[in-house]
C-alpha cells in the first residue's frame, strides 16, 4: 500500500489495542452494506441467502487469515506483499483495487447519506422538498474533507467508535420497526420467497460487499500493539458480523418481502424515531468516510509526493497533500451523483463483483500459494484462487444482464414510494 518512505508518516506507530482493534474491525465491516441485505436477500430468497452469507463468511474469514499469514511472513502492507511475492505489477494492481473499492464504497455511503437526509428533510419540512435529495452530497463534503486530513490511522479510532455507536442504535431501530411491521401485517411481508435461483448471483455479490472492510485490515494489524493477537480479533469480529448481518437481513426481508427497499432504512415508516435514525445513520456514514478512504488516500498521495518526502514538513506540501487529500472524495461525491438512489443495490452488487472478489479471495490465496510449503495448503490456495474467478465472473454477468435488462419498475419501489407519498398526504 505504502513504501517504507511512506510508512514512516502515515502507518500507526503500534498503539491500538485488542479492543480497539476490534472496534475499528467492527467500523471497517458493519457499514452501509448491512442496511442492503435485506434487499439482496429478497434477490437470494431467505434460506438460500442465510446459507449463502455463512458460506462467504466463513471464506472471507479463511481468506483474511491467510492474508495477514503472508503479511507476518514477509512484512509490509498488502501492496508490499504482492511486490516482494510477485513484482511490480501486482503491486501496482492491487493498489488500483484498493483504491476503487475503498473508493466506491465511500460513493455508496453518499448516495445513503444524501436519501436519509433527503428524507428527514422532507418529513421536517412537512413534505416540502427544497431540491433532489441528491445534492446533499455536496453539503456532506463539507464534513467529511476536513478529516481526510488526518494523517494517522489510529487517530480516527475514536471517530470509528462513535460511528459504531450509531449504527448500533440504528440497526436496532431497523429491528424494532421491522418486528412492528411483522406484528401489525400479522405475518411476514408479500410474496416472501425461500430461494429465488434467477437472481441470488446479486445477492453474493452485496454479501461480499458487506465485508467491505478487506482494505483496512493489514492497517489495522500494522496499528495495533500486539499484532500476534489479530487472529483471535478477526475471527471475534467475524463471528459477530456475520451474526449481524444474517439477523438485519433476514428480519428486513420478513417483514416487508418484495417491498424492500434497496436501503431497509427507506422503509421504515415517517415518524420521529425514524427520522433520527436516519439522521444518526447518514452521521455515523459521514464519520466513517474518512475512514475507509485511508488507502486510496495514502496511496495516491504517495505516487504524487514521494519525491518531496524531505519537504514534507513545508507548508507548501502539506496543503498540495491536502487538496489531493480533498479530490478523492470529490471525486467520489460526483460517482455517487451520477449513479443515484435508483441504482443504489445494483451498484453495490457491482462493486462487490468487480473490486472486493479479487482481494477477498484471488489475491490472499495467490499470497499463501508462494510462502507455504505444504501441497495440501498450496491445493487449498489454488481451490480459493479458482473458487474467486469463478464467482467474480458469474456475479459480473449477472449484475451487468441487470443494467441493461429492459425491465418495467419494480413493485417493490413502486409500492414503497406510494406509501411515501400517501405519508406526506396524511
Amino acid at each position: 500500500m505504502f513504501t517504507s518512505l511512506t510508512y514512516s508518516k502515515h502507518a500507526p506507530e503500534g498503539t491500538a489495542t485488542s479492543g480497539k482493534a476490534l472496534f475499528m474491525l467492527l467500523k471497517a465491516f458493519v457499514g452501509t452494506g448491512v442496511v442492503f441485505l435485506p434487499r439482496s436477500f429478497a434477490s437470494g430468497g431467505l434460506i438460500l441467502s442465510i446459507c449463502l452469507m455463512i458460506v462467504i463468511a466463513s471464506i472471507c474469514s479463511l481468506s483474511f487469515h491467510i492474508l495477514i499469514k503472508a503479511q507476518q511472513s514477509v512484512g509490509g502492507s498488502y501492496g508490499e506483499v504482492a511486490r516482494t511475492l510477485y513484482g511490480n505489477w501486482l503491486y501496482h494492481l492491487i493498489d488500483f483495487f484498493l483504491c476503487i473499492s475503498q473508493m466506491v464504497f465511500v460513493a455508496s455511503y453518499l448516495i445513503f447519506i444524501s436519501e436519509n437526509i433527503g428524507l428527514a428533510v422532507q418529513t421536517l419540512n412537512h413534505c416540502v422538498t427544497p431540491f433532489d435529495a441528491r445534492h446533499y452530497i455536496w453539503v456532506v463534503l463539507i464534513v467529511v474533507i476536513p478529516i481526510t486530513w488526518i494523517r494517522k490511522i489510529a487517530k480516527l479510532s475514536y471517530l470509528a467508535i462513535i460511528a459504531d455507536i450509531f449504527i448500533l442504535f440504528g440497526l436496532a431501530c431497523v429491528v424494532y420497526f421491522s418486528s412492528t411491521a411483522i406484528v401489525s401485517q400479522r405475518g411476514p411481508g408479500p410474496n416472501l420467497k425461500f430461494v429465488d435461483s434467477s437472481s441470488f448471483g446479486l445477492m453474493i455479490g452485496t454479501a461480499v460487499f458487506s465485508f467491505e472492510g478487506i482494505g483496512m485490515v493489514v492497517p489495522i494489524v500494522e496499528g495495533m500493539k500486539e499484532p500476534h493477537n489479530f487472529g483471535s480479533v478477526l475471527l471475534l469480529g467475524m463471528v459477530i458480523c456475520t451474526s449481524i448481518f444474517v439477523f438485519i437481513g433476514s428480519i428486513g426481508y420478513i417483514a416487508y418481502g418484495d417491498r424492500t427497499q434497496a436501503s431497509v432504512v427507506a422503509n421504515m415508516p415517517r415518524e420521529p424515531l425514524s427520522i433520527t435514525v436516519q439522521l444518526l445513520y447518514s452521521l455515523a456514514m459521514i464519520l466513517s468516510s474518512p475512514f475507509m478512504l485511508y488507502p486510496p488516500l495514502t496511496i495516491i498521495e504517495h505516487a504524487l509526493f514521494k519525491k518531496h518526502r524531505s519537504d514534507r514538513t513545508h507548508l507548501r506540501y502539506k496543503w498540495l497533500e491536502n487538496f489531493t487529500r480533498s479530490l478523492i472524495p470529490l471525486t467520489c461525491a460526483a460517482i455517487s451523483f451520477g449513479v443515484g438512489a435508483d441504482g443504489l443495490d445494483k451498484f453495490v452488487s457491482l462493486v462487490g463483483s468487480i473490486a472486493c472478489m479479487p482481494l477477498c479471495f484471488i489475491f490472499p490465496g495467490m499470497f499463501h500459494y508462494k510462502i507455504t510449503r505444504s501441497s495440501f495448503a498450496k491445493f487449498c490456495d489454488v481451490i480459493l484462487i479458482l473458487w474467486g474467478v469463478g464467482i467474480e465472473a458469474y456475479t459480473l454477468y449477472i449484475n451487468i444482464n441487470s443494467w441493461i435488462a429492459i425491465t418495467p419498475p419494480s413493485s417493490s419501489t413502486s409500492i414503497t414510494n406510494n406509501s411515501n407519498v400517501n405519508q406526506c398526504i396524511n
